[in-house]
């Protein structure tokens, strides 16, 4: 057989018909010049397309996000629940000889029994000669703390309709007793016009006489209320958030929504975990449901304002334990894994204020419900809570390279260096395929060969056997 009958080499025959930019220009270049031409175009593409390649897939493998914010208007906005606390726990008025003694650890950061009250100067009643009994820290608190009844909230409306504490609902905190408005997001209120007049308004008493609280045994030293705007899936964490508002004047709170939609890992931190005594994953969820497992493991009993199924503290393990383990959750000694929801809803608040009652505002009140001009400014908080804009942002974190993007990347990468698609890719397997087919072929057809031609000296003997019997 001659050469030019001989078949092409499988590679040869690969490189002359395949779809790859290059290679077959190097079967049929017209000279050697050419043919070492472009063997360096065809490597020097190859080099550039590794590096990219290794790259895109660096890029991918850091899981790197990008950020989508959008503001997004629209006719009518979930309004937010509105938490108001007062910055004291017990109405001094409220409380009897006997209550005032069982708090006095609490209160005054001593011990102190009813004679030595009546020395100070307390008055005498009529469980001067009775014990506390069964009631708990929780019980005295809810009925001698801080209440909303008609004569201590006056004025309240929403969209300039009458409201009352019926709209309101109680819930513990460190402040005490608190009040929750538009609290239950399955019957949540929508604010459809913008501007204060369409939002909440609320007049409060704070009874700045009847405070018991004092800086100097660990309570508060400021007069007012503290306000938390925020979801309703979200409970209140009134001692590291909200705003304060002092009596005397008319605190405007416009409102802004932000929705943040978080990304899980390897792109982000966030995780959805489920908690212990709230229904919906959220971070003040998990901080209180921490606080509460590092006192009850440190104290053996939990404050009224954490949740949790043991004893509740009593005001002495309350003023020294508790109070102990809080600070050193709060400075980081003791920790809360308590990582970023994957989805959450976060309102802000700019606060602006105006003297509040006008003479004639001040002149009606008076007249209606019985109030002094200047019992009012000493002890009065105007608050109104609304949207500023019917609009909300939407912040989304992306992956800043998907497995489309990446997929995308490498065959537009492809296409530019080396001319190759996905069809390419199949050419290349056939061949590699069609290679290691003929290998294995030969090795297994090499070792019958050798047993015909050990067996063909056996034949011609045997021939030759015959002829001489023949003869």
């Amino acid at each position: 057989m001659s050469p030019q009958e001989e078949k092409e080499s499988p590679e040869k025959e690969f490189a002359g018909n395949t779809t790859l930019h290059g290679l077959n220009r190097i079967v049929i270049a017209p000279s050697g010049y050419f043919r070492v031409l472009w063997v360096f175009a065809i490597l020097a593409s190859y080099s550039g397309f590794s590096y990219m390649l290794s790259s895109m897939i660096m890029d991918y493998f850091s899981y790197d996000t990008i950020t989508d914010t959008k503001l997004q208007f629209t006719d009518g906005l979930p309004f937010p629940a509105v938490t108001i606390c007062n910055m004291n726990m017990f109405d001094a008025g409220k409380l009897t000889l006997v209550e005032t003694s069982y708090l006095s650890p609490y209160l005054y950061r001593t011990q102190l029994d009813i004679p030595t009250l009546l020395a100070i100067g307390f008055n005498p009643d009529d469980t001067i000669n009775s014990t506390i009994g069964n009631i708990t820290l929780q019980d005295i608190v809810f009925q001698n703390g801080f209440d909303i009844n008609p004569d201590r909230m006056s004025l309240c409306f929403w969209k300039n309709e009458a409201c009352t504490y019926l709209n309101f609902t109680h819930s513990y905190t460190s402040f005490g007793n608190c009040y929750t408005f538009n609290s239950d997001k399955s019957n949540t209120l929508w604010q459809t016009m913008e501007g204060h007049g369409n939002g909440l308004m609320v007049f409060v008493d704070v009874r700045a006489d009847q405070y018991t609280e004092s800086y100097f045994s660990g309570g508060n030293s400021e007069i007012g209320l503290k306000l938390l705007v925020h979801d309703q899936d979200e409970p209140p964490m009134m001692e590291t958030q909200g705003i304060a508002l002092a009596p005397g004047s008319h605190a405007f709170i416009g409102v802004k929504r932000t929705v943040y939609e978080n990304h899980v890992p390897p792109w982000g931190v966030c995780e959805d975990r489920q908690l212990e005594y709230y229904d919906t994953y959220t971070m003040n969820g998990c901080y209180l449901e921490c606080r509460s497992k590092h006192v009850i493991a440190n104290c053996s009993c939990r404050p009224f304002s954490l949740p949790g199924k043991a004893p509740l503290c009593d005001p002495g393990n309350t003023s020294t334990c508790v109070r102990t383990v809080l600070e050193r959750v709060i400075s980081g000694e003791l920790k809360c894994d308590c990582p970023v929801p994957c989805s959450m809803i976060k309102y802000s608040t700019s606060v602006s204020y105006a003297g509040w009652p006008n003479r004639n505002t001040r002149d009606y009140i008076t007249q209606l419900y019985g109030i002094d001009k200047d019992y009012m400014a000493e002890n009065g908080v105007v608050f109104s809570v609304f949207y500023e804009q019917l609009n909300y942002q939407k912040i989304r974190e992306l992956k800043a390279m998907d497995g489309g993007q990446l997929a995308s990347n490498i065959g537009g990468m492809m296409g530019l260096f080396i001319g190759a698609s996905l069809l390419t890719l199949l050419e290349v397997w056939e061949y590699l395929w069609q290679r290691l087919k003929g290998f294995l072929g030969k090795s297994t057809i090499r070792h019958p060969r050798v047993a015909e031609v050990q067996a063909e000296p056996d034949n011609k003997a045997e021939s030759m056997h015959n002829a001489t019997f023949y003869k």
